[in-house]
């Protein structure tokens, strides 16, 4: 109700100044604007005024120095002609050289710009877009003269036709010849690109034209003698015949390197490729005899039912078992090989990862079969042989992600993250720097290896029930770290729409990419630990020897839930170890190939290192292999199966048993509880399975038929699948051997192209080599000049065509005017004409594109190395850098020189003089030209300080008027200002009370702006008056320096401003239709609801029923006028009825206004505030009271009771 009153209050106070507010509106945003002009004149003026006082300055001066010249002969202005023909001369032969180096830098800036345009076609999809448009032979359709041949035969001009056939023959041959031509440019380019578009960064940075771009630039800069000596010096160091004995040596190091990995993978390669052979079978045969066996089963599982599927899960049981002990055997060797389990093998030299997923693959091949017998448990209180089954194939699916982790990282990672740190992919280097500046700041100087220590640290200390606050602000730490990477790799995308996808640079693709598959594995390894521990395993099971072994063979028990998220994070370390290490390998690698030597490193420092097992990697020979470019990978990966997953496997396997030996009949807590333990205290699993099929066949479930017959089939089917694994593995070796080796002579090749001036001309004997760099040019440049040739020659021969086809085309136009009917022909012909010259135009444009990339290469690697085109461009520069030495020497050569003033006065002057400078009739002339200038100087100095004083004065007039509108303004603004602060705290208040109040268009929001627009008017006026009070000068600029935005800001304010006091008033709608009409019923303000609601009812219901009921509001009509009261509608006070004025648009009655009622709501107003005794003083809530009781309790006032009186009116 108060925030009712307050708000009504305040809009009837608006209503009363709203005229004036709106009129003191549009002063302010009049004089403004007078403000604002004339201070731009101001400044204008005081900078001319600035300019005029320099000028003045310069002419003194130079009025001084030709003062004494005629009394002194050895005054400077006698020798100034001599010395200025001297400068003229020094400043043309500068200029000479200048422009001529500036004309070479446009060159090489061009030829730079092509080299750039050049890659991005060959990196893009265009070479290859033109290698399909070209393939094919070219169709030129049908002639252009088809379509006039039976007119020209008529008109006797079959000459015209033969000759146009002899002219297409030609133009087809050209055109098929250049096809063939474009086709071979284009695959040298093909050849080129395979190897160019591994070139480093460097190779461009270090190019010719680059070099010499940046010297010229810095003799354009600093053109001396010095300079010029210190750019041979740095030619003869880059560009030198005979490099450096070390780079020399270094180089060839690292070819030999090179080409030992790579003899290294082929003869890898061969190997595979024999043992592949003595297999004898393909992926495609063995996997039709799986297939094959498949069907046997499902037809031995359907003839046989029941007993047939018993039988064959007892076999299968056995085969488990069996793989159960040697799954054991190898975990435990796993376990026992340590920190080396990254090196451990096979005897067939296979990594033991790839041992171990052939090992899960075939668990699960087994468990598949196993599914097909469709065993249904016995006990219900014991996991079902499909749930333990989940378990196996999350097992499985766990190994598949290590699999995949290392497979994608050999054939995505790895090439995309090489060739992104050689080309020097700025993206990719800052998300690197971002990410080492994150573990930087996250780790607070901790290094990820000491971080991940500490984490196992707290890991054993939870174990033994030890709580320390260093270990859990460490895994804060961590946690912190993890959530700033994820931001740093997936930024949220927040101004996008839900169905776009934000865009990622290429190095946050590359690290989402990497980071993608170890996410992607602990996903699956958390999968396959929640399946575990969901799962009821009885106690009795785990008595069972195989799990038992198992579980102890684990590193960490993964029951906890706290033990597993420390595990998790321990790992998001050694993930980011991984990644670090892997691109400080790429980033070593990458500068090997660019040919830098790197120095001698020593240990690497602490922080954030890699993990340990990558260190030697990196810090000896920077040539490394793939296998060595792996390592990081393969160390997680041996750690994770070390740390996390060693004996989940068995044990997934080991339940799975369990469950269908229940399945088949045997009460495995019964015969465990049964067993005598022993010393040992478990039970055989081998036992149990042999004990569950023997007991199958004395109760006849089973029966040695089908036994023997489901023998044969598993076995076949193990000896089959095992087949199917080996060649595939064998075949996946092969493809991962030749992509190797592939990428290791790419970079042997790009390696010898680059450093060919160093290493000469090599050949890789290998098959598969890229051909040498000099043959692949060689046959570019001679396709390219034989295309040359076609181009002119199809050129001539189109000429001569368009010759005919002209001659052709007037013929008809002539005919075609007394003959209509040749119009069509007309128009054919020239149909025919415009289609074979946009298919000319078409086959100019590809060979022109062809051109371009096949002579801007040839430039590019013509100019890279010690070619003649690149010793004549050297040549030519030279010559270039002699003659600026030369300039700059001839420019030592003078003592003397013209001094700036000199300069000045020779500018000045000698367009209007024409006398030998120094005379005595120049220095008159002269010092008579200054006199007048510097006398029309003054001139204009003083009119421009007039003008000054003269805007002074209006800025002053503007600033009175301003004073004068913000005085009025702040007068009417006295009536409402603590009705705003009321409703702003209302609005608080309300925001207290968990009400949804927005700041937008709020009191709050106007106070404060109001609070904005008034500290800059403030500051507008305290600086004009603070400038008018103070001398001219500079001062005077620097206050006034920030008034004009200042005042543009005022002038977008003011505006708000206004209009926003008057938006938060209610709509008060008045209408004058005449003085002295009577009253009739009047639409109720806000005002008296608020006043009706909250006062008590002092008549009957039905007396106050038309003065409680509202009328609704008409809100088209402005209302700048108080409101009147409400009257009750009664024919006794009116003589005559009238009807109520309504509103043309909505129909409503509108209120009208007559003095009786405004007398009555400044009564109503004054006795709200307390001010009806005293209007000049506002009365207490106490002294209000008294004063009511007084007056109702007076006899004096009893005859107003009769009239109508009340205690508050």
């Amino acid at each position: 109700m108060e925030r009712d009153i307050t708000r009504s209050l305040f809009s009837s106070r608006v209503a009363e100044i709203k005229v004036n507010w709106f009129k003191n509106r549009d002063e302010m945003l009049v004089v403004l604007p007078q403000v604002d002009g004339a201070l731009q004149e101001f400044l204008g003026l005081q900078e001319q005024l600035v300019q005029a006082e320099k000028l003045q300055a310069r002419l003194m001066e130079e009025v001084e120095f030709l003062e004494g010249a005629e009394s002194r002969s050895d005054h400077p202005i006698h020798t100034l002609e001599h010395r200025y023909s001297e400068h003229t001369q020094l400043q043309s032969r500068q200029r000479t050289v200048q422009d001529a180096i500036q004309g070479k830098l446009s060159d090489l800036e061009q030829w730079i710009s092509q080299y750039q345009a050049a890659f991005a076609s060959l990196e893009a999809t265009q070479l290859a877009s033109l290698m399909q448009e070209i393939s094919s032979p070219i169709d030129l359709g049908p002639p252009s003269y088809v379509p006039a041949t039976a007119f020209l035969q008529n008109a006797g001009q079959a000459h015209l036709i033969s000759q146009c056939e002899q002219l297409e023959g030609e133009a087809g041959a050209l055109f098929q010849q250049r096809r063939a031509l474009l086709r071979g440019c284009l695959e040298q380019l093909h050849s080129y690109a395979t190897v160019a578009l591994l070139y480093p960064r460097a190779v461009l940075q270090h190019h010719r034209a680059t070099v010499w771009k940046q010297w010229m630039e810095e003799l354009l800069t600093d053109m001396t003698v010095e300079h010029c000596q210190a750019v041979y010096h740095k030619y003869e160091m880059q560009f030198a015949p005979q490099p450096a004995a070390a780079t020399c040596q270094f180089l060839s190091g690292v070819e030999m390197a090179l080409q030992h990995h790579a003899a290294e993978t082929n003869s890898r390669l061969l190997r595979q490729a024999e043992r592949l052979k003595a297999e004898g079978a393909g992926a495609p045969a063995c996997e039709e005899q799986l297939q094959e066996i498949e069907r046997c089963v499902t037809v031995f599982l359907h003839e046989n039912g029941e007993p047939g599927s018993l039988s064959l899960a007892g076999i299968i049981v056995s085969a488990l078992c069996a793989l159960t002990r040697r799954n054991l055997v190898m975990e435990g060797a796993a376990a026992s090989a340590g920190e080396q389990l990254v090196e451990l093998t096979s005897r067939d030299g296979a990594w033991f990862l790839e041992e171990l997923c052939s090992m899960s693959g075939n668990v699960t091949s087994l468990v598949q079969l196993l599914q097909r017998c469709q065993l249904l448990p016995h006990d219900l209180d014991v996991p079902s042989p499909a749930e333990t089954a989940q378990a196996v194939f999350l097992t499985n699916g766990v190994y598949t992600c290590l699999q995949e982790l290392n497979t994608n990282f050999r054939q995505i990672i790895f090439p995309a993250a090489l060739r992104s740190v050689l080309k020097g992919e700025s993206t990719l280097v800052a998300m690197l720097a971002e990410l080492d500046a994150l573990i930087e700041q996250c780790t607070d100087g901790v290094s990820l290896q000491g971080l991940a220590e500490a984490l196992h640290t707290h890991l054993r200390n939870t174990s033994m029930g030890l709580e320390e606050d260093d270990d859990a602000r460490y895994l804060d730490v961590t946690r912190m770290l993890r959530a700033q990477y994820m931001e740093l790799i997936q930024p949220p995308s927040l101004d996008v729409p839900a169905q776009d996808t934000p865009k990622m640079s290429a190095g946050q693709m590359l690290l989402v990419a990497f980071d993608g598959m170890f996410a992607q594995l602990e996903t699956a390894f958390g999968l396959l630990v929640e399946k575990l521990n969901s799962m009821e395993v009885p106690a009795a099971w785990w008595k069972i020897d195989v799990l038992r072994e198992a579980r102890a063979t684990q590193a960490h028990f993964l029951d906890s839930a706290q033990q597993r998220q420390v595990l998790e994070e321990v790992f998001f370390i050694k993930r980011l170890q991984t990644i670090r290490a892997f691109f400080q390998l790429c980033d070593s690698f990458a500068q090997t190939l660019s040919g830098n030597c790197p120095p001698a490193s020593d240990d690497p420092a602490p922080s954030n290192g890699p993990l340990p097992m990558a260190k030697p990697a990196y810090r000896g020979p920077a040539v490394v292999s793939e296998e060595q470019m792996a390592r990081p990978v393969r160390a997680f990966t041996a750690d994770f199966v070390r740390q996390m997953l060693m004996g989940l496997p068995t044990q997934a396997l080991g339940l799975a048993l369990c469950s269908t030996l229940g399945a088949l009949g045997a009460d495995l807590i019964a015969q465990v509880e049964a067993k005598d333990f022993g010393v040992e205290g478990k039970v055989s699993l081998d036992d149990l399975c042999k004990k569950a099929v023997e007991q199958g066949v004395q109760a006849g479930r089973l029966s040695q038929l089908l036994l023997n017959r489901a023998s044969v089939l598993a076995g076949s089917y193990d000896t089959a699948w095992k087949k199917l694994d080996l060649v595939c593995r064998l075949e996946a070796g092969m493809e991962a051997c030749k992509a190797s080796l592939q990428r290791g002579q790419l970079h042997i090749a790009m390696f010898q192209w680059q450093h060919e001036d160093v290493l000469g001309t090599r050949t890789q004997p290998m098959s598969v080599s890229p051909p040498p760099r000099g043959i692949v040019l060689s046959n570019m440049k001679k396709k390219l000049y034989k295309l040359s040739q076609d181009d002119a020659s199809i050129a001539s021969v189109q000429e001569k065509l368009a010759s005919l086809e002209g001659s052709i085309e007037q013929r008809l136009k002539w005919a075609g005017g007394a003959n209509p009917a040749l119009a069509p022909v007309l128009q054919d012909f020239e149909a025919a004409i415009g289609t074979r010259r946009a298919l000319v135009l078409q086959e100019g444009q590809r060979a022109g594109q062809v051109s371009f990339l096949c002579s801007t290469v040839l430039n590019f690697e013509g100019l890279r190395t010690r070619s003649p085109e690149a010793l004549g461009m050297d040549a030519a520069l030279f010559d270039l850098l002699k003659r600026c030495q030369a300039t700059c020497s001839y420019a030592a050569q003078f003592s003397t020189s013209v001094s700036p003033l000199e300069l000045q006065l020779l500018h000045r002057l000698n367009p209007t003089l024409d006398l030998p400078v120094g005379s005595p009739d120049w220095l008159a002339c002269a010092e008579k030209h200054l006199t007048q200038e510097l006398s029309s100087q003054r001139v204009a100095q003083e009119e421009c300080e007039q003008q000054l004083d003269s805007v002074m004065e209006t800025l002053q007039v503007l600033v009175d008027t301003i004073k004068g509108v913000l005085s009025n303004h702040n007068r009417q603004l006295a009536d409402v200002k603590h009705l705003l602060r009321a409703m702003a705290k209302d609005e608080e208040n309300a925001l207290v009370e968990g009400e949804d109040v927005p700041y937008e268009g709020s009191v709050r929001q106007f106070l404060s702006e109001y609070k904005a627009w008034q500290d800059n008017v403030q500051v507008v006026l305290f600086t004009l008056v603070q400038v008018a009070g103070q001398p001219r000068g500079q001062e005077q600029l620097e206050l006034l320096q920030d008034v004009p935005a200042t005042l543009r800001e005022l002038q977008a304010q003011s505006q708000s401003i206004y209009n926003g006091l008057v938006s938060f008033a209610s709509p008060l709608v008045t209408e004058r239709t005449s003085d002295c009409t009577s009253p009739t019923v009047a639409t109720q303000t806000s005002f008296a609801a608020a006043v009706r609601c909250s006062g008590p009812k002092t008549q009957p219901d039905s007396m106050s029923q038309n003065a409680r009921k509202p009328l609704p509001r008409n809100l088209g009509t402005p209302a700048d006028t108080p409101p009147s009261t409400l009257l009750v509608a009664s024919k006794s006070l009116a003589p005559s009825p009238k009807r109520a004025v309504r509103d043309p648009k909505t129909g409503k009655a509108v209120q009208e206004r007559n003095s009786y009622a405004v007398s009555v709501w400044k009564r109503v107003k004054a006795k709200l505030e307390g001010r009806d005794v005293d209007p000049n003083r506002r009365m207490s809530v106490t002294e209000q009271v008294d004063c009511v009781i007084k007056e109702a309790t007076n006899v004096d006032n009893l005859a107003q009771l009769y009239e109508g009186w009340t205690a508050w009116v």
